[in-house]
This record gives structure tokens, C-alpha cells and sequence, in this order.
């Protein structure tokens, strides 16, 4: 909820409470805005308070490590996304005037689907969004240490989420800034952007809907991050951005996009790659999507210039249902990203071949087993929890064909090549589906946005994360999966009541060094550990683990090879 302290202002109130107002009596009226008045006076009591350009919010403080963090959750950086700025390119937000803005309430997720899979347990849940969802969403968060006299400006770190571009929120407890803010001194920001259809929209001959609106509101939330660096104690000139799957894939956009220059200084990509085969859509398979997606909701291509008004008009709830009848793919992002000419003015293959994008500091890494959640999505039959992910020889066939997307031939080949790296016979299957999967859809990517990149004179330093913590709510079997390095960064392992060992919180304190030390100065360090950048001649990474941090030499590249054939 988006609470101001004049009425005035009530145009930028969230959800539908407005049209209720309304209709209530009008002491019943007076009645509830003197009690908003009364709760908004006893909260900014002592609370901090934060400027920006477009107006003044309260926070909220807690004590972190002994040192006080300041929280300041919903503000706006673009105008809510509704009516007829659906589908559009966002437009900066407006100023709320001199009224303080309260900041203690987290924003609404962007609205999307609420992954039911597996009865909803913790590790399903733990992604879902914890705020109620809306497509006014457009709003960022900070947790900064409370200024003292004297400061420097500190360094910013602005987080993407992930979720296939359909799914996400800026404010699940697990991207809480406030840890990292407390122990490493870092401002912490993390941005919402539109998803699914409502987020990727396009309509060909239509100037007003060219897609990639979604990553148009992340390109506007990190212009305000810039215009107001200062104002939040920052550099303009010191921000990093960050992101995990999709996120990292947009945070790769970024880095290609003309529209983003200057905008950041350094990039982390956690499991994700721009030149991932799956992180582009053609025009011609987004047309022929959205055609099909329009006419599900009764508003057919025929319709013309009136198709634009008839999909405005349609339940975001109903619009984002029905995004699932495109998917044709066991792997398959039903409307996301595409070359617009303007965001992404060319294929990222293309733009790496051609040279002509940023180049910076860039940190990029894997888990080591990114496949095993795609696998286990995909074929959740064939895979239940409490079983010992060992699939029978059918199944585990099938499921390795649908990898293969159908070739008989690349089938076969993949058995012979992932066969030899996996000797033990009782966990081979399910290793050689985890490693396939892994490998063709981020794995392999990440490589070649490496090795592109560090061919065009970036500075990319890469690291393998291999640390089962026991925080995981997932089975054994799983291992490391995809995004289960998050809570690493975020600090979560040294909250208070956690049930990781010391070695666990040990390597948590590591990881938040290296990624804040990287952020800061454009290399990652940690007391006597030497991180190499890649280089083509040596092809140097790390391996992340509580063992220790261990540089490895030549990534796995003889699968690369295999599916660099098949994929383009």
C-alpha cells in the first residue's frame, strides 16, 4: 500500500480501496482517515527520513550488528502501469509533494501466478510473493546504514530478482538488504519490473506496445538509483548491479543495452546469461504468441487498432492464466524478452560479435546443480520429494529426449558424453539429467558469456558455488540447486535462530565479502584468497564451498561444444 499524509495525493494509493471509500458513510470516512493520521504520526515518531527528488519518506530502523539500518520500502519510480499505460513503456513517476511518503509498508508484487507445485512446501513457497499482487508494482526498497557525520559516499548495489519473467518480487524475505547493508556498508536497492504479459506485451505495427516493457522499468528504476545516489548517501558513479536467473540474464541486457549505459559500474550475474538459447524470443514466434494469447481472452488480432484498448480491458488475473497455453516446451518462457531495436537493438550473439556494448567488472557463476530444479518442474511425475530422485530407465530416457528437445541422435550423444563423467551407477541417471539440463540451459551459456566477454576486453571473474547448506528445504538428492546461493549473499545463514553450522555461516561471511568487495573496488577479495579473472588462455574460476575457495582451471567445455552445435 502506497500511503501518503495528504489526500490530495490519493492517486498513487494501491489497490482497489479507493472505489470502497467511496461508498462509505461519510463519518465512517472521517473516522478511518483520522486513524491513518493518527497511525502515520505515532510511525514517523523518530523515524528516519530519506529525500529524494520527487519528495520526502519515512522509514523504519532496526539494529543490525550493532549498527542501526534504515528500511524505506514502496518508493515509486515510475507512475503505476494501469489503464491505458498498460503494456507501455514506463513513465517516470510524479512528485508526492511536501508530504512525507511511508516507507515502513513492503509494495505489492507485480502481478503473476502463484506457483501451487508440490503442495506449496518451503521450497516452493519461499518464492511466491509475500505481499498481495497488483499491477501497480512499479515501486524499489532501501536498507542503508543510518548516515553519520562525515561519510563517504557508500556503494550501491541494486538487485534484480529472477523468475523466468514470469514470477518474482522485490521484497521476499530472502533478498532483506538489511544484513548486507549492517555487516558490509553497502546500500542495498531492490526493483521491481513488470512480468509475463503484462510485462512483455508486443504488437507488431504498434509504436506504443514494442515489448520488453519490463526490462524498460528496470532500465527506469536504475536512472533513479543514479538521480538520486547522492541524496541516499551514495556515489552515482559506484553502482552494481545484480541479479540471479532471470535476473542475471537482464543484468546481461544491461550490459548490451545501449538504453543502460552509464547507468552502473560493475555487474554480477548469478546463474543466468543473455546468450542463454531460451532468454531471447524471435519476433515471429512473439507474434504468433501474442496472437494466440489474444484470441483466448476474446480480443483477436482482427480487431486492429482496437486490439490494444480490448487487451487493456482484460483481468490481469486472466491475462496471466492464460500465458500457460502458449508453452510448448518442457523449458519454455511463455512471453518474455525479444529485439525491440531500442533496449536490445540486436541478438545478444550478435552484440558480443559485434563489440559495440559496455565493457566493465563483471562477476558470473553457476551452482552445480542448476538442472535439477528445471528437471524436477518438468517431469514432477517422474520425481517425487521423498524419493531418492533415481528414475527408472524409461522415464529417465524420456525426460533426457525432451532435454535433447526431440533429437533421437543428440539423445544418444549426450548419454555417451555425460555417461563417462559420472561412474557411480546408482546416482548416474539422475546426475546425467541434472548435468544436461544444467549445462544446455545455463551452464554452457555462462561460458560463452565469459569467454565473449573477456574477448572484448571486460574484466569477468567466474565462480562454481557447491555448498548444500542445511537451511535447504529440498532433498538430499537435490544438491546444490539453482538459486540456493542467494541466501549466501543476503546474509541469511547469520540470522538469529538459523540452523546452520559455523563452517555454513563461515561461508556466508566469505560470500558477502567477496560479492561486496567486488562491488566496491571491481574485483572480488577475501583475507588471503587470490581470485583470478578469466582469462582464454587459462580460463581460471573459483570453487565456492566451506572447504575453502579453490581456483579451478578449464571449465567442463567438451558438452559445451555438443550443445553449441545443437542449440542456435
Amino acid at each position: 500500500m502506497y500511503i501518503l499524509l495528504h489526500s490530495s495525493q490519493r492517486r498513487y494509493h494501491r489497490g482497489k480501496g479507493t472505489k470502497k471509500m467511496a461508498a462509505l458513510d461519510n463519518s465512517i470516512v472521517a473516522l478511518l482517515v483520522s486513524a491513518v493520521f493518527l497511525s502515520i504520526a505515532n510511525i514517523s515518531l523518530g523515524s528516519p527520513v530519506l529525500t529524494t527528488t520527487l519528495g520526502e519518506v519515512f522509514g523504519s530502523n532496526r539494529e543490525e550488528y550493532n549498527v542501526v539500518v534504515e528500511t524505506y520500502h514502496g518508493i515509486p519510480f515510475a507512475k503505476p502501469p494501469v489503464g491505458n499505460l498498460r503494456f507501455k513503456a514506463p513513465e517516470p513517476a510524479e512528485s508526492w509533494g511536501a508530504e512525507q511518503l511511508n516507507g515502513t509498508i513492503k509494495p505489492k508484487a507485480c502481478w503473476q501466478a502463484i506457483d501451487k507445485a508440490f503442495d506449496r512446501f518451503e521450497g516452493v513457497e519461499m518464492w511466491n510473493p509475500n505481499t498481495p499482487r497488483d499491477e501497480d508494482c512499479l515501486y524499489l526498497n532501501v536498507w542503508r546504514r543510518a548516515p553519520q557525520p562525515g561519510d563517504s559516499p557508500k556503494t550501491i548495489m541494486v538487485w534484480i530478482y529472477g523468475g523466468m519473467f514470469w514470477s518474482g518480487s522485490a521484497v521476499l524475505d530472502l533478498y532483506d538488504g538489511s544484513d548486507l547493508a549492517a555487516r558490509k556498508d553497502v546500500i542495498v536497492i531492490t526493483i521491481a519490473y513488470r512480468l509475463g504479459p503484462l510485462g512483455f506485451m508486443y504488437l507488431q505495427n504498434n509504436p506504443e506496445v514494442p515489448g520488453n516493457a519490463g526490462l524498460l522499468d528496470q532500465v527506469m528504476a536504475l536512472k533513479w538509483v543514479k538521480d538520486n545516489a547522492a541524496n541516499l548517501g551514495g556515489s552515482p558513479d559506484d553502482i552494481t548491479i545484480f541479479g540471479q536467473s532471470t535476473g542475471a540474464v537482464s543484468v546481461g541486457f544491461h550490459l548490451l543495452s545501449p538504453m543502460s549505459k552509464g547507468l552502473f559500474k560493475n555487474a554480477i550475474l548469478q546463474s543466468g546469461s543473455p546468450t542463454a538459447y531460451w532468454a531471447v524470443m524471435k519476433t515471429n514466434k512473439m507474434v504468433e504468441r501474442v496472437s494466440k494469447l489474444a484470441a483466448n481472452v476474446s480480443c483477436p488480432v482482427s480487431l486492429g487498432d482496437g486490439l490494444l484498448s480490448c487487451l487493456q480491458g482484460v483481468d490481469p488475473e486472466v491475462l496471466t492464466d492464460q500465458q500457460w497455453i502458449l508453452v510448448d516446451k518442457w523449458f519454455d518462457v511463455p512471453i518474455g524478452p525479444m529485439v525491440d531495436g531500442n533496449f536490445l537493438p540486436g541478438h545478444p550473439d550478435c552484440l558480443l560479435e559485434n563489440g559495440d556494448i559496455q565493457t566493465t567488472n563483471v562477476m558470473i557463476g553457476v551452482n552445480l546443480h542448476e538442472g535439477n530444479i528445471p528437471v524436477l518442474y518438468g517431469f514432477m511425475d517422474d520425481f517425487p520429494l521423498e524419493e531418492e530422485g533415481r528414475p527408472d530407465r524409461d522415464p529417465f530416457r524420456d525426460i533426457l529426449l525432451a532435454i535433447a528437445d526431440g533429437d533421437d541422435s543428440l539423445q544418444e550423444e549426450l548419454l555417451t558424453v555425460y555417461s563417462s563423467e559420472f561412474p557411480d551407477a546408482n546416482k548416474r541417471r539422475m546426475r546425467i539429467l541434472d548435468a544436461a539440463a544444467g549445462d544446455s540451459l545455463i551452464k554452457c551459456a555462462v561460458l560463452d558469456f565469459t569467454r565473449a566477454y573477456t574477448l572484448l576486453g571486460g574484466n569477468v571473474y567466474m565462480y562454481s558455488f557447491e555448498e548444500k547448506f542445511k537451511s535447504n528445504p529440498w532433498p538430499g538428492w537435490m544438491g546444490v540447486p539453482h538459486g540456493y546461493e542467494i541466501e549466501a549473499v543476503f546474509g541469511v545463514p547469520l540470522n538469529a535462530g538459523s540452523v546452520n553450522p559455523d563452517d555454513e555461516k563461515d561461508l556466508t561471511k566469505a560470500v558477502m565479502e567477496l560479492w561486496t568487495s567486488f562491488a566496491k573496488n571491481g574485483s572480488p577479495t577475501y583475507q588471503d584468497v587470490e581470485w583470478p579473472a578469466y582469462t582464454i588462455r587459462f580460463e581460471d574460476w573459483v570453487k565456492i564451498r566451506s572447504k575453502g575457495i579453490d581456483i579451478i582451471r578449464r571449465p567442463r567445455k567438451h558438452s559445451c561444444r555438443l550443445w553449441a552445435h545443437h542449440l542456435r
